[in-house]
């Protein structure tokens, strides 16, 4: 699926959880890109969801890493940049205990995602195609998913996967020259202020 939405890299550190993943990747046209941390994983994807309009996608594992992973995902959010952010985690029957390394991610990603979703068995389709969907629609944004590290070691019994749309930016270069310049012939003193606009959502 990630193939089929145009990712070319995945950001991270490779851990114990996280392995299986970087497998499955090892076995695409997907590229793992090791980095010097999470947080850098999180920046480069935050970049590449930027230009490219493409959700940027990086990883990392449970606690720290996780926790190194919301500065980069903080960016995103920020710069309404489309990234999916993935926590790899313990087994799912181990995500209740209290052990060494494990936090609540979502609790921890909330504030700074448009959602932050669990990956299931039998469920993994649809909630990728929903996360890169909600990703890209505007305003653009990360997503977070965690991956428990018995979903990512089981055996794909999906059948027909949900397809996920593209989302480009329209050409608006000759427009917006049209009206800059038109505009500018009448100003007498021109000010021009560019950003990004918040909405509340």
């Amino acid at each position: 699926m990630l193939e089929e939405a145009g990712v070319r890299w995945v950001f991270g550190v490779p851990s114990g959880p996280v392995l299986p993943f970087i497998e499955s990747l090892r076995r695409s046209s997907v590229q793992f890109i090791l980095t010097a941390s999470e947080t850098s994983a999180g920046f480069m994807a935050a970049t590449v969801g930027y230009l490219t309009s493409i959700p940027g996608v990086c990883a990392s594992t449970l606690g720290p890493g996780a926790t190194n992973l919301t500065t980069g995902v903080g960016c995103a959010w920020l710069d309404r940049s489309p990234v999916i952010a993935i926590t790899c985690n313990v087994a799912t029957r181990w995500l209740e205990r209290h052990i060494q390394m494990r936090i609540d991610h979502h609790t921890l990603f909330k504030p700074l995602t448009k959602t932050t979703v669990s990956l299931a068995n039998g469920r993994i389709g649809e909630t990728v195609a929903a996360a890169f969907n909600l990703a890209s629609n505007e305003p653009p944004g990360p997503v977070h998913l965690d991956l428990p590290e018995d979903v990512a070691e089981a055996i794909a019994t999906e059948g027909v996967r949900p397809s996920i749309s593209t989302h480009e930016l329209p050409d608006l270069s000759t427009e917006l020259t049209e009206k800059l310049s038109a505009a500018l012939q009448t100003a007498s003193r021109p000010l021009l202020v560019t950003g990004l606009t918040f909405t509340p959502q």
